[in-house]
């Protein structure tokens, strides 16, 4: 994984945290998200900061609290 990888995760992670409603689990698909690399939601996954299904992404409880932590939510 390139230097760049986990910049991006958090990157991801502060998309996801900009929900429309801040709802828990909102689902967002995958190739609207142009900076989502693969090894970025790879390793967002990895972390159990996000969970992915069928093309589409969400926020875990996880992800919901580093996004707290870097002030999203």
């Amino acid at each position: 994984m390139s230097s760049e990888t986990e910049p991006l995760a958090v990157q991801l992670v502060r998309a996801l945290s900009d929900a429309p409603d801040g709802r828990r689990m909102q689902w967002r698909k995958i190739e609207q998200l142009d900076f989502a690399t693969a090894d970025a939601i790879e390793f967002a996954a990895a972390r159990g900061w996000v969970q992915v299904e069928s093309g589409h992404i969400a926020l875990t409880e996880a992800g919901q609290l580093l996004a707290k932590d870097l002030g999203r939510i």
